[in-house]
Order: C-alpha cells, then structure tokens, then sequence
C-alpha cells in the first residue's frame, strides 16, 4: 500500500485547519450525528481546478483525485495496535475503494475528528474501534452513494442498480464502469445521504480478513517517523532534569559550572526542572549531567511506599465510604468485620445487620495490585515551535486536543493558534495523553527563539512518569443456606486514574475509571454492593493499560475462585452456574475451556486457573497452564486467550493485541513494580523494573468469537485483564496457598 505521511524528516507540516475554512455540515441518522467537513483552502482551491485539482474532498475524512487515488484521513494515534489499518480500511470497504490505491493522511487538531462518543480528540481507552467503527462506516457510505449518483446521473440510470467495487462505480445492468476519478467533481456537487445504506457484513471484502500493516514497511526500513525521529531546519535539543521529589522544584543552579561545554546555547527553567539546550542532544545531555544544580524537596519527601500502604490501610479500615453500587439490598452484608478463615461457618461479632439464617457463611479478603509505570520503548519526547502568536507541536501524543489546550490555557492563545502534529508511537499505555512534555518543548522554544526538541532520558521517563495507582480491595461474599452466593460486597480504595486527562469526570470523592469491571459484572448475583474511597496521594497517577480493568478483575476473579476452592467446586462449572443468564459470557467461557482440554486431567505436575470477564466492551477468557518448582520456579507451558469484541475486524491485528496484552500482562504478573522512598521513585531503568524477556515467553493460542455483538469492544487494551487472575488461580493448583498481592516476585515466584 502506498502510504502519504503527513510528517516527513525534512520537516513537512502537516495541512492546518483554521479559521479560513469553509465547513460542509451534514446531518446523519435523525440529526443524531453531525459531522463537519473541514477542508483547507488550497484544496478547495484545487477543487475549482488548476495544477492542484487532482484532488477533491468528499467529507472530512476522504479525499479522491482525479488519478483515482483514495487518501483517507486517520485520527487515532498508532502506538502498535493497527489501528491505522483498521480504521481506514473500514471506511475503504463501505466506498468500494481499490486499497491498493489508497493514502493516509494523519488528521489535524480539530472538532471534525473527535471521538463521536465522547466529544473529545484522543486515542486510548480502547476507544478507536467502538467509538469510531460506525461513523467511519457512513462516512465511506455517504461518499460511496455521491459518486453512484454522479455516475447514474451521467449514465441517466436508476442508482439503484449501480454499485462500486475496486474504485470504480459499476452499472449492473450495462456493465458500464466509471473510475472514482473521472466522477469526484460531478460527486463533490451531490448532496450527501442523511442515512446512507451500510453494507452486509457477507458483503465484506476488506473487513473480517487479515491486512498487511500499513505502517509496517515503513518500520521496516527505516522512513518511520516516530517522534524521536522527527526534524526541522535549525532545530536545537534539550535535556531536561526534574525535581526527583513530587511536588519539588529548582532551588538554585550555576551556569558556569558548564561554561565552556560544546554547543550549548541556553540553560532554561521549566515546570519542577531545569533544561539544558545545546545544538545536539548530546550536547546537551552531557552539560546537563555537569550542571551543579540544587532543589528544594517540599512536603512530599517524607512519602515512602511504607507510608502510602498505612495510607491504604487507614482508609479500607476507615468508614468514609462512597456507594456507588447497588443491586438488590445494599445492605444485605455488613462490611465492617475482619477476614474469615476457610470454611467458617459463623457470623463475625459486630456483623449485626447480617440476618444469621440467611447468609449462615460469610467469607472475605482482601487483593491488591501495585504501582506501575509506562517504560514505554520510546521516551518521552516532542518538538516545538513557537513563532509569533502560534505555536507549532509534533510528537508521539495521544491527546492533540488536550495538548493544545494545555498550551492555549499556559501561553494565553486563541487554541486555533495551536497546531498539534501527531507522529508515530512507540509505545503509548495512556502514558502519551498528558501534556506535560509538549509544554516542555514550548516552552524551551519560546526561551531559546528556536524550534526545539526535548529529549527525556530513560531514567527521567522513569521517575518522572504518572503512574497507575496501586490498589487495595477488601471483598465480602454471603453464602445461603444451600451454598448458594447470594451477596456480595467490594470495597475499593484507590487513586484518581482520570484526574491528569479529564479533570471534570473527577470529584473529590468520585473517579469512574477506578470502579471499571465492577459495575458490570456479568455475574448473577442477587446482591450486590460497591463503596469506593478515592485516596488523595502526593504521587501522581493517570491511566495505564487495562485502567480500573485490570486490578478490579484481577481481585474480583481471584475471589471467585476462592469461593468455587471452598465449596469444592470446579472452577470452570462455579463460573457456569453464575453466568447461566448471559449466553455470550458462557461461549467464551466455554470455548476457552475446550481449547484448554479443561475437563481431561492436566499432565501430572501440570495445573491450570481460569478465569473470565467482560472488558472495554470485549468479553474474555484467559486458560494458564502451569507448573511450579520448589524453588517457586514458574514454568508456563501455555495460555489459551479466547475474545469476542462483536466482530473482529481484522484477525490478524486483533490477534497480535491479545498477544501484545498477554506479554505485558506477565510483566505486570511476575516482574514490574513501582516503589518510593524519601518522595522518590527508587525504580530508574529496566534493571530495576523488569519486563518480560523474548525467552521468557510462553506459548499462546488465541481464539476470536464473531458473535455480531454491537457496538464492537475494543481488543488493545484488554489482552491482559483476565490473564492475572488466571495466573494466580493456577499458582493456587500447584501451591495450594493463595497469593492476593502483584507482582507475584515479592512472593518468591519468578518465571522459568
């Protein structure tokens, strides 16, 4: 595929949308949609002909030209999860476009390509596909109806027996055929369909089937441009150093303790730090280094990973909780009791409001899951241009819209004076959402009166990063008098995950990203009930892979396993019978116990955890087959993965997620973990926060379900969710001791 990249190294912009454009409004399905068609004035220039009039906007999204090329704008950032083939492609499918001949371009700042379900310019939250599938679905349709018109229009034929197939509008009954490109000036004039007709997915060519990756030759030989990458004429670099204390800052600093360093140009304050800026960034990097420099810690130094986890522990003892949950009686369980050993079957003292004939047993526990960071392979980077009233940004970000009016709100901008050009990922985890290196490269520009890159080293991305809060989770299950489970009550204390990207979804008592998973549970419970406390921590914490997903399932799946070990109960069957009422639940659950010969005995020395949830719109289940040795040795012989997001897309890219998923899930499993001590993140480099390495990982199958569901779930961030719990529940098999805290090295376990 030939591919038009909107950032070259030559320094290229991108095309800009401002206030000289013209908007070409529609309203799709009832005026439930609006889409705005925003187009720069040199193409519309081109459409009126001349040299540049090869090429006419259809919509927002699509441009033909008169060669029969198809460029199709892309608004999600690509961080490795396809979604820069699967999104084009899905539009390319409802045009009947030829892919060979189609161009992608990367979507500037701009309202036109908000995500439609939240109104907000982003990629993460496993958004891109489920959010974006039907708008760009009738966005190819719309175009695909306005060429068909054009050509019934010349042809004075019925539209309804022509159709378009490989860039071309074909009339059914003549055979005749018009190129794209011969009908785009007739079709820009057209009208475009308030409800255009979608196609049947048996009518698919392009979806359901494997693609090559469009990026992939790019990232082959070497032309990608991730932002690491990127250049401008007279571009200068900068080295930044931060206050290693949150919440610190710059006490004093000695330039001339660098005076005679190579190339450097200016040293410049920024937010809590100090860049050095030189005309190479190892220039820069190197002065930095020489820099006699001093900070003041602030109040924060004294915060340890001891003394957030007696933090954790005063608030899920303590009584401030917020119900955010009820289904059935609230009060069916009193949460305010210790935790219950094994099998016994009495009510603990001060459990009053528990009716003792109704729930004769009462079991409980607690889980927790740990701070991690983003170690993305890519450090934080960007390149910046401020020149007069504007600013100019590039980078591996995952929040244009947020960047933008980051800096808006800081340099005092109309935000139409703010350009945000995206580049390719690597590597995002809602890492690349937050602002705070693009201000950086702003703000260095704006000292220095160059176009700028900063460079984070691996150890500033480190300890500078914004991690995803630790967790602690104390569940309560009632048992009736014929075993059944009739209640159960979660309490959860964590963090704000939402508060660095979207502030307004957050109060000071409420974050809905913490409670994910638990307020959808599949799960036929009679009751049920969720109290959350927002612990307010002096570390900074956003959204990393799985969100709220990962830790609340991983404490909610061990749990009913537990409960399944206690009545003597299989598993696979305890999970069964509560699911009974969601048929789309139990065929994941069951096809993943087919491929994992679940009901055949495992190899002897072999053991396997199960364990099953519905996630970012994905229904999952994970099957670890493991052993373990008597020095706590893990051997993982095998993962069986099985999803249904509705319908996978593309096989190949949803396939390659999971297994993405599942190799950053045994990291999160085994290896990683953010400490503190003395304000500070002790973890600095791969050496002290392990991830899992090529050898170490094990075989996976993975096992897609086209139920048809709609909307579609999202598969890049769920590969993990149901993978840990798994883990633990077959560390259980093997040890017959349950482990309730991540990672699980601190317990001694390590992977063979």
């Amino acid at each position: 595929m030939t591919e038009t990249e909107a950032l070259t190294r030559s320094g290229v912009e991108s095309a800009r949308l401002d206030r000289r454009q013209f908007l070409v409004t529609t309203a799709l399905t009832a005026g439930a949609l609006v889409l705005k068609c925003s187009v720069h004035p040199s193409e519309a220039a081109a459409a009126a002909g001349g040299e540049a009039a090869s090429v006419i906007p259809l919509n927002a999204w699509l441009k033909i030209g008169t060669d029969d090329s198809v460029t199709i704008m892309v608004s999600q950032a690509e961080m490795g999860q396809g979604i820069r083939t699967t999104l084009p492609a899905v539009l390319a499918e409802e045009l009947g476009a030829d892919w060979s001949r189609v161009r992608l371009e990367d979507a500037p700042t701009d309202p036109a390509y908000r995500n439609p379900r939240l109104n907000w310019q982003f990629t993460g939250n496993s958004e891109s596909t489920p959010s974006f599938f039907e708008l760009m679905r009738q966005m190819g349709a719309s175009a695909r109806e306005m060429l068909i018109t054009a050509a019934a229009q010349k042809w004075k034929v019925d539209p309804a027996t022509c159709r378009t197939e490989t860039g071309k509008v074909v009339h059914g009954n003549s055979r005749r055929s018009a190129r794209f490109g011969d009908l785009v000036e007739a079709a820009a004039n057209v009208s475009p369909s308030a409800k255009p007709f979608l196609k049947s997915e048996k009518d698919w060519s392009l979806l359901g089937k494997s693609l090559p990756r469009v990026e992939n030759p790019s990232k082959l030989d070497g032309s990608a441009i991730f932002g690491i990458d990127f250049t401008l004429p007279g571009l200068a670099h900068a080295a930044v150093r931060q206050c290693p204390v949150f919440g610190g800052d710059v006490a004093s600093f000695d330039r001339s303790s660098i005076a005679g360093f190579p190339g450097i140009i200016d040293v410049v304050r920024i937010p809590n730090g100090i860049a050095v800026v030189g005309e190479t960034y190892w220039q820069a990097k190197s002065a930095l280094d020489a820099l006699s420099l001093t900070f003041t810690e602030g109040p924060a130094a004294a915060v340890s990973t001891s003394t957030l986890r007696d933090d954790y522990r005063r608030a899920i003892d303590g009584n401030e909780w917020l119900l955010v949950h009820a289904d059935g009686n609230p009060d069916a369980l009193h949460h305010d009791y210790p935790n219950v050993p094994l099998a016994k079957d009495t009510i603990p003292a001060g459990a009053t409001t528990v009716a003792r004939d109704t729930y004769p047993t009462i079991y409980s526990q607690e889980y927790e899951s740990q701070f991690l960071a983003h170690a993305t392979m890519e450090p934080m980077n960007c390149t910046a241009r401020v020149a007069g009233n504007g600013i100019d940004v590039w980078g591996p970000t995952q929040g244009q819209e947020i960047t933008r009016l980051t800096l808006a709100s800081v340099f005092k901008l109309p935000k139409e004076n703010i350009q945000v050009s995206r580049t390719l990922l690597g590597g995002g985890f809602g890492r690349r959402l937050v602002a705070d290196f693009a201000l950086q490269a702003a703000l260095i520009s704006r000292a220095v009166a160059r176009p700028v890159k900063v460079v984070w080293s691996r150890e500033e991305d480190m300890q500078h990063d914004i991690y995803r809060p630790a967790t602690l989770h104390r569940i309560t299950a009632g048992i009736n008098e014929y075993g059944k489970l009739g209640a159960i009550a979660h309490r959860l204390v964590s963090p704000s995950i939402l508060q660095n990207v979207f502030a307004p979804a957050v109060t000071d008592t409420y974050d809905p990203s913490c409670l994910e998973g638990l307020l959808e549970s599949h799960y036929d419970v009679p009751n049920i009930r969720v109290d959350f406390k927002l612990l307010h921590v002096p570390v900074p914490t956003s959204v990393l892979r799985t969100t709220g997903f990962g830790p609340n399932i991983f404490a909610l799946e061990s749990f009913i396993d537990e409960l399944a070990s206690n009545k003597g109960i299989d598993p696979y069957h305890y999970r069964r019978d509560l699911l009974a009422k969601s048929p789309r639940s139990l065929a994941v659950l069951d096809l993943a116990a087919k491929k994992s010969n679940w009901e055949t005995p495992a190899p002897k020395g072999n053991y396997r955890g199960i364990a099953y949830a519905e996630a970012f719109g994905t229904h999952i289940a994970h099957v670890v087959e493991l052993s373990v040795s008597k020095d706590r040795q893990v051997k993982i012989h095998r993962i069986i993965c099985v999803a249904d997001p509705g319908t996978p897309l593309d096989p190949d890219i949803s396939t390659n997620s999971l297994e993405g998923g599942i190799a950053w899930g045994l990291s999160c499993a085994f290896k990683s973990e953010i400490t503190f001590d003395r304000g500070r993140t002790v973890q600095s480099n791969y050496h002290d926060y392990p991830i899992i390495r090529m050898p170490e990982m094990p075989p996976v199958e993975v096992h897609l379900i086209n139920s048809g569901a709609r909307p579609l779930g999202g598969v890049g961030e769920v590969g993990p969710v149901t993978l840990l719990p798994a883990i633990a529940n077959a560390i259980f098999g093997a040890t017959e001791t349950r482990f309730r805290s991540l990672p699980l090295s601190k317990h001694g376990f390590s992977l063979a």
